[in-house]
């Protein structure tokens, strides 16, 4: 069964619309292409890791959407989540560490310089920036404004990460006034 990731669906947020220039009238639009692109890729045997700021709605109105959704669904808590007394989640968690084909993913909702694995080939995959920042090597935004509302799998996604090697990272650090006598 395969694994997808998404982040920053920001069901139900009216202002979202504007500040990611999201080209739908209402919110009840956006939330229904939502679903149906999510519901198109994920079928309900998938699992989905979802990378925070899922709705900014109350939790009653969080439950049901999700029983519409294809998949176990995973949250990686962000700044925006309603997650006490919210039902469909099969876990809710800060950040994770997991294993997808050959890859060790950490995951969490704010994108790191350096995480956990790193220097071991682990991949990062974050949200929060909705696109408005350039993916460090070895990571990526998983944002629904980075994928067009798709939830994405990690073959995907190996296509359009730059591989992260130990010799891109700089010898010196550029910001260093001084250096140790």
């Amino acid at each position: 069964m395969p694994t997808f990731f998404t982040s920053d669906s920001h069901f139900g947020h009216k202002n979202i619309m504007k500040y990611c220039s999201r080209p739908f009238d209402s919110t009840a639009d956006m939330d229904k292409d939502l679903m149906r692109r999510w519901n198109s890729v994920v079928k309900p045997d998938d699992t989905v890791y979802h990378l925070g700021d899922f709705s900014l709605q109350p939790a009653k109105q969080v439950s049901q959407l999700l029983s519409h959704l294809n998949g176990t669904k995973h949250l990686i808590v962000g700044n925006h989540d309603t997650v006490k007394g919210v039902h469909g989640w099969s876990s809710v968690q800060d950040l994770a560490m997991t294993h997808v084909d050959d890859y060790k993913v950490f995951l969490c909702h704010y994108p790191m310089r350096e995480w956990p694995g790193m220097w071991h080939g682990a991949l990062h995959l974050y949200g929060h920036v909705h696109g408005n920042m350039q993916p460090l090597p070895g990571s990526m935004d998983m944002g629904a404004d980075v994928w067009g509302g798709y939830p994405v799998t990690l073959d995907q996604i190996m296509k359009a990460i730059k591989p992260f090697s130990k010799d891109l990272q700089p010898k010196q650090d550029p910001f260093r006034v001084l250096s140790w006598p």
